[in-house]
């Protein structure tokens, strides 16, 4: 009965490392702004753009990003109160979020301060 049960828990141990291991090299792949279309409403997605508009309200932080196109990042003060640097029109950014719509236009929502990068 012991050996089923140290058995039973190092294969489950396994189990756990290996799907840790999987998860930390899983990366997503960057989406076109351009291609971006209701099939991603409610995903998670990766963008990188230009920020070409800045604007805060009540702690939240609205930018406008482009290449080739435009779309929105909406963060919530939830995420911008854990932001490590300012981010200022000109500079370009990757950000990992859900897209969803909000009037009519698409928008990227990071959850954490690390899905937003500044790369220049």
């Amino acid at each position: 009965m012991n050996k089923i049960v140290l058995t039973c828990g190092l294969i489950t141990l396994v189990g756990i490392i290996l799907l840790y291991y999987i998860v930390l090299k899983t990366e997503l792949e960057e989406v076109p702004i351009e291609r971006i279309d209701n099939s991603y409403l409610g995903k998670t997605i990766k963008v990188t753009g230009k920020v070409t508009s800045v604007k805060y309200s009540g702690g939240h932080i609205f930018l406008t990003i482009y290449n080739k196109s435009y779309i929105n990042v909406a963060i919530f003060s939830n995420v911008a109160n854990f932001l490590n640097e300012s981010i200022k029109k000109g500079q370009r950014i990757t950000v990992v979020g859900v897209l969803n719509e909000y009037k009519g236009r698409f928008q990227v929502v990071p959850r954490k301060a690390s899905d937003i990068k500044v790369i220049e």
